[in-house]
This record gives structure tokens, C-alpha cells and sequence, in this order.
């Protein structure tokens, strides 16, 4: 007589559930690569997704899964879903691009990578040698790039009910668990007095000059912020003309720390150099 471990047992079932899995992947690996290119080639911007939306909500419905469309009342978000019960594994797709560049970010290869882990749980729960079941979701969030898809999703209870949510995301080299930061957006301006540059300059007051003094003071700070800690902004208002002291000038920032304590340090931080701007240049801030 054999005794053969639970744990051995175990270790064998999910090797043949892994198996199983894959290769109903594999079987799919041309149809989920033209997903990935198409969305590629039509990149668009948040809560503007509707090629996407349509493409691969078509494409989980041939495939045997309940679709929910314009799902939690987001025209470019979905539910797709196979199976009953829990556990309900969810998966997350997204599918937005960025301005200018594209899918830079390689959310046509998260889509990708949702789907096809989608195709290999359902063929999973369909093959049944294991006994066990429960639901896979897939779920289409779009937005991810600066409107906050997600956000209105877990708002509006789009993940009620779900036990594990995952993502895949494409990077240079592979990581279990990888590093995350919170991050939180600050929109700067600054109101100055416009004056004609050469015939009056001493009548303005530079908006500009208090934009990239703020620039240069988040700049310097930069020497006492913790490593794992990250400043990055942009000008998007400058001024009008040359010759017109600026009267209106903006800065976009983006700040990101692990956790939201630390968050709050650096934004206090942050304010201090917009303030310290400001009263040097005799500006308004908001």
C-alpha cells in the first residue's frame, strides 16, 4: 500500500488544473494577440473606449460569458462573468491610452493578459476534474489614465461580492508583488497683473515668474524626499504673449509615497513651495 501526502495530493491537483488552464490558453493565443494589436492600433483616451469596449466584450460573449455592457453606469466599463458561487475570482482589465503616445503603458497587453486568464478559469470550471466551482469575472475598467474608472466602479459596488481581484501589468522584468504608491494630483495656479512686457513692466505682476519659481522650489526639495517617494509636474499655462506680463500660469503635478500618511507630509511639503512662490512674486495662488 501507497501512502501518498495531502500535500502531495494537493500539489498535484493544482499542477493539472494549471495545465488544463493553459492550454486552453494557448489554443486561444492567436485570437487573444489580435485583440492586443487592434487595441493597440486604435488607441483611445478615458471613458472614450469604445472600440475597445465593443471589441472585447463581443469577443467574452462568443466565448460563452454573461456580459453586462456599460456596466455601473460607466458607457465604457463591463461585467463579464461564467460560473456561480464562490469563490468569485475577478480579473481586471484595462484598456485606455494616453494622450500623444498611445498605449505606452501597455494596457493593451493588461486587456490581453484579463482575457486570457479569464478563457483559462472558465475552461477550468468547464473541465470539472477537480470538483471544485465558482465564478470568473472579467472586468472592463476603463479610465485608468487620470479619470478614476475604478473609482467610480468601487463606488457604485462594481466589486461587491468579489473575493480576489487581479491584475496584470506589462514591466521589464517580472515581480509577484509588485511595488505600489498612493498618488494624489494638484492643479497650481497663480494670478498675477498683466502689463505690457516693454513699455511697462514694472506695472505686472509675473504669474510666470511664480510658476517656475514653484518648479525650482519642488525641484530643490527633492534633495530631502525619501527615496521611495515621487514629484512630477508640468507647465500648462504660461502666458498669452511675449510681450504681455503673464497674468495666469499653471503647474500639473502628480504625487505618489507608499502610504496615505506619508502622502499628506509630502503634499504640506509641496503647498509650502507653491505659498513660498507666491509671496516672493506678490501672485495669488490657488
Amino acid at each position: 500500500m501507497q501512502l501518498i501526502s495531502c500535500h502531495t495530493f494537493y500539489s498535484a491537483k493544482m499542477a493539472d488544473s494549471k495545465q488544463v488552464a493553459s492550454s486552453i490558453i494557448d489554443d486561444h493565443t492567436e485570437e487573444l494577440r489580435s485583440l492586443s494589436v487592434e487595441i493597440w492600433k486604435n488607441p483611445e483616451l478615458d471613458f472614450q473606449e469604445h472600440f475597445a469596449h465593443k471589441l472585447l466584450t463581443d469577443f467574452l460573449e462568443s466565448k460563452g460569458f454573461s456580459v453586462d455592457r456599460g456596466y455601473c453606469g460607466l458607457e465604457t466599463a463591463f461585467r463579464a462573468r461564467f460560473g456561480s458561487g464562490h469563490p468569485n475570482v475577478c480579473v481586471v482589465c484595462e484598456y485606455d491610452a494616453l494622450p500623444e503616445i498611445g498605449h505606452a503603458c501597455g494596457h493593451n497587453l493588461i486587456s490581453e493578459a484579463g482575457i486570457a486568464a479569464g478563457l483559462g478559469v472558465k475552461g477550468f470550471l468547464e473541465s470539472n476534474e477537480s470538483g471544485i466551482t465558482g465564478t470568473i469575472t472579467v472586468m472592463g475598467t476603463p479610465a485608468e489614465e487620470g479619470g478614476g474608472g475604478k473609482i467610480f466602479m468601487i463606488e457604485r459596488g462594481a466589486f461587491d461580492g468579489v473575493d480576489i481581484a487581479i491584475m496584470a501589468h506589462p514591466n521589464p522584468h517580472e515581480i509577484a508583488v509588485p511595488f505600489c504608491l498612493c498618488i494624489q494630483e494638484l492643479e497650481v495656479h497663480f494670478t498675477g497683473k498683466a502689463a505690457h512686457a516693454a513699455a511697462f513692466p514694472w506695472e505686472g505682476v509675473n504669474a510666470l515668474d511664480a510658476a517656475v519659481l514653484a518648479y525650482t522650489n519642488v525641484s530643490v526639495l527633492r534633495q530631502q524626499m525619501k527615496p521611495n517617494w515621487r514629484v512630477h509636474g508640468i507647465f500648462t499655462n504660461g502666458g498669452v504673449k511675449p510681450n504681455i506680463i503673464p497674468e495666469k500660469a499653471s503647474l500639473n503635478y502628480y504625487m505618489r509615497a507608499p502610504t496615505r500618511e506619508e502622502l499628506d507630509v509630502l503634499r504640506e511639503k509641496m503647498i509650502a513651495c507653491f505659498h513660498a512662490a507666491a509671496q516672493a512674486t506678490g501672485c495669488s495662488v490657488e
